[in-house]
């Protein structure tokens, strides 16, 4: 079947392959080169309520039916404009919302089968875990203020619909879903693999799961969840299309139906919209001083399709300035179906040349679904807009050779760019795409990181040099910049000097004068990266404050600095492993904790920043925000894969619990850090963990009986602390004398906790009634003092309980 689009041009329907649930066959169709996928399914009935809002008729909660099998629900009150997943992670039911619902935290419990809930709080993101080890069949319902959890009775297929099945497609696979929220991504509880979760507003119906080479598809009640086995993978919510599932690499995995059938180099879509064709460079040039002048010659009527034309003119020249001034105001007149797609392309594509990256946004963030010629604009996009560097590079060097095809005043445009970012920022096995560089003096500066990446250090620091003399200003101050780097990196200045150094030029002082604005943000993210280095780290966070991301600073580069200044920070250590000196190594913990606040929600949540939380965590408890302290740990735990890992953060969440008078959040972490083998000492710990919590419920014969055999000194510190609260004197004084004799020493002053037991010892003597004990804790003290209130408490204890000995 052929059809004719907005741009004159044939478009042709074609077979896409089937769907991975029924087989059935699926078509798209390439229309002015965006795909439309559709499926050859037999017409549904409508629903009622599959608006979503009442899918099914509001009801109070239900109490639960003597066999446990039918009635139980849970009401989730976090409003209707909130996206949910839900799906199975061993014995637990999560349900993750796209942003936090902090109300969850303190106004919320369970009921019936639903009653075992724990809620924790992220910064862009919450999960609720329901604990159901019998994984009865559910249902995920929207209301008009919220989202109702109900259990159906078994065998109950008729009450949930299937989501719409997956739809294989060249290099990517389509799951259709209305209203998704943004993509959250935390290792699974139970596995520890890289789940990658898009929930959705509307009720998506149950998704069934599949393999595939590098991710499986997880069963869910609600949403789309993946488990990325390969770090290749990843998903993207792209509004009214769905999500999109790829493989982001040089050698990508075969996702979907494989790689996209290759176009002639001079036939694809982006030499089409972009009016791009192969001609001397005088001829171009011709072209677009012609189309220029029939610009302004034509009448109102022909004005904008002559604008148009002369535009791909002054593109194809070499004047994206020039073709975005000419597109930049589109004709106020509503066109049938809106602009053509090929004219939004050529826009967005002029203004990204042009450095105007948010005019580009619109069309270029998100081009999943498009033909593949298309996706080296999206990845100079990316690029441009300061986006992840390792996605940016790689696409960028995916389509490289595309780039070396365009006409030469595009390429001679865009390859110094791409060349030196590729140089700059990609890994090894992504800068090899450069090899051999052009000999122009453009691509110096990328010829000295190649030669530096390849081990010739000497030559790399002599091009380097010669480069700061450089007659064009802007390529000095980059010398220069990446001098002092290659001097940092290479152990050859102190992180001091490079520090010094860098603020030099942003300043003007090292000859080169004022730096332009890109050369003046790279510097700036260099030398943010040497304070940390140096340990200054709060000047590293202030230089952070006033830099955004751009070509010269990638997010993801910016993020890994700030995130180097709060370890060192939060660790009071600096990146060598050395303490840190100076004034950040004397701030106090109420400092650190003031500005972690500010800084740690500006990073990703992953595996990086649980350890930051963990020692966030550790500074709300020095200054008593136990509950605080609490809630961070538990963030720490969600965002780690390690089970022993995880386990360490819940004993911690045990102790904050304690501290915080929380005991059902203390007996929640108790519950979830049962791992199998679990190290000696963590198992101890657990065990004392154990017997606190006995204690803290009252149930002080249950701690006993825990602690009866252990004869560690934690486990007699706590003995001693449950025969005091029972007033069980005598066997207090047996088992605190026991820790006494090993940790009191015979010569030498003692510390202030061996002051404390030994007035602990003396107070429960004294209490018993035991003059002998006190008598040779004196004279094992042989005169050293306890401090002078201490010295005075304990003679009279001696003179009471020997008196009243005497007496008896």
């Amino acid at each position: 079947m052929q059809v004719v689009c907005c741009q004159k041009q044939r478009c042709s329907t074609f077979e896409v392959g089937e769907d991975v649930a029924t087989g059935k066959s699926v078509m798209g169709r390439y229309m002015c080169g965006m795909l439309f996928a559709y499926l050859l399914l037999p017409t549904l009935p409508a629903v009622a309520g599959e608006d979503g809002l009442h899918a099914l008729p509001v009801s109070a909660v239900q109490e639960e039916s003597l066999d446990g099998q039918q009635g139980a629900s849970l009401f989730l009150p976090i409003g209707a404009e909130v996206a949910l997943a839900a799906f199975w992670s061993g014995s637990d039911l999560l349900i993750v919302a796209d942003r936090p619902v902090t109300s969850l935290v303190h106004n919320f419990t369970g009921q019936g089968i639903f009653a075992d809930t724990d809620v924790t709080v992220l910064e862009y993101a919450t999960v609720l875990r329901v604990h159901v080890p019998s994984h009865p069949h559910i249902a995920l319902h929207k209301k008009l203020d919220g989202w109702l959890l109900e259990q159906l009775p078994k065998g109950d297929t008729g009450s949930v619909r299937a989501a719409p099945p997956a739809v294989m497609m060249p290099e990517a696979v389509l799951f259709p879903q209305k209203q998704s929220g943004h993509v959250i991504s935390f290792p699974d509880p139970t596995t520890g693999a890289r789940l990658l979760i898009t929930p959705s507003v509307m009720e998506t119906g149950y998704r069934s799961s599949y393999r595939a080479i590098g991710y499986g598809v997880r069963d869910s009640a609600q949403g789309i969840v993946v488990a990325a086995d390969s770090s290749q993978i990843r998903l993207d919510a792209v509004a009214d299309k769905g999500v999109f599932l790829s493989a982001l690499g040089l050698d990508a995995l075969p996702v979907g139906q494989g790689i996209a059938e290759t176009v002639p180099p001079e036939g694809g879509l982006d030499w089409f919209w972009l009016g791009l064709h192969a001609a001397p460079v005088a001829i171009l040039q011709k072209n677009w001083l012609s189309a220029k002048i029939d610009a302004e010659k034509a009448p109102p009527s022909l004005r904008w399709p002559a604008q148009v034309a002369a535009a791909r003119a002054a593109f194809v020249a070499g004047y994206p300035a020039d073709a975005w001034r000419l597109v930049k105001n589109m004709p106020q007149r509503s066109e049938p179906g809106g602009p053509p797609t090929g004219v939004l392309f050529l826009r967005a594509c002029a203004a990204l040349l042009s450095h105007d990256v948010d005019a580009a946004a619109s069309v270029l963030t998100q081009m999943d679904g498009a033909p593949p010629e298309l996706e080296i604009w999206h990845a100079l996009y990316l690029m441009m807009s300061g986006a992840n560097s390792k996605d940016a590079s790689v696409l960028l060097a995916r389509h490289y050779e595309q780039i070396l095809r365009y006409p030469q005043p595009l390429r001679d445009l865009l390859l110094p760019q791409v060349i030196n970012y590729i140089a700059r920022y990609g890994a090894d096995e992504t800068a090899l795409i450069l090899e051999p560089l052009p000999s122009d003096g453009v691509y110096d500066l990328a010829r000295a990181r190649m030669q530096d990446r390849e081990g010739n250090v000497e030559t790399a620091r002599v091009t380097l040099e010669n480069l700061t003399a450089a007659a064009d200003p802007e390529k000095a101050a980059y010398a220069r910049a990446d001098l002092v780097n290659f001097l940092l990196q290479h152990d050859q200045i102190a992180a001091a000097m490079a520090a010094e150094s860098f603020q030099n030029l942003l300043d003007g002082k090292e000859g080169v004068g004022k730096l332009a604005p890109t050369a003046r943000a790279y510097t700036s993210l260099l030398l943010s990266t040497a304070l940390v280095q140096c340990g200054r780290a709060r000047q590293a966070l202030a230089v952070l404050g006033g830099l955004s991301a751009s070509a010269q600073m990638p997010y993801d580069r910016l993020e890994a600095v700030r995130r180097q200044a709060l370890y060192v920070l939060v660790f009071n250590t600096l990146p060598s492993g050395k303490a840190v000196s100076g004034e950040d190594g004397a701030l106090s913990a109420e400092q650190r904790v003031h500005i972690l606040q500010t800084q740690l929600p500006l990073l990703e949540e992953n595996t990086s920043k649980a350890k930051l939380l963990r020692g966030y965590g550790t500074l709300l408890l020095q200054i008593g925000q136990a509950e605080a302290a609490v809630m961070a740990f538990k963030q720490a735990v969600v965002l780690t894969a390690d089970p022993v890992a995880r386990a360490e953060i819940q004993e911690q969440i045990v102790q904050a619990a304690f501290k915080a008078g929380n005991v059902n959040a203390a007996m929640e972490a108790l519950e979830q850090s049962t791992v199998p083998g679990l190290p000696e000492d963590m198992a101890a710990r657990r065990h004392y963990d154990e017997a606190h919590l006995a204690l803290t419920k009252g149930d002080r014969a249950g701690a006993l009986a825990l602690l009866a055999d252990d004869e560690s000194d934690t486990g007699l510190e706590l003995r001693g602390q449950l025969y005091e609260q029972g007033k069980q004197w005598a066997d207090a004084v047996r088992v605190v004398g026991r820790l006494a004799s090993r940790a009191l020493p015979e010569t030498g002053l003692l510390t202030e906790p061996q002051q404390d037991l030994a007035m602990q010892l003396a107070t429960d003597s004294a209490a018993a009634h035991d003059a002998d004990t006190l008598q040779r804790l004196k004279a094992w003290l042989a005169g050293r003092t306890l401090g002078k209130e201490r010295d005075r408490q304990l003679d009279m204890l001696v003179k009471q309980t020997v008196h009243y000995s005497t007496e008896r």
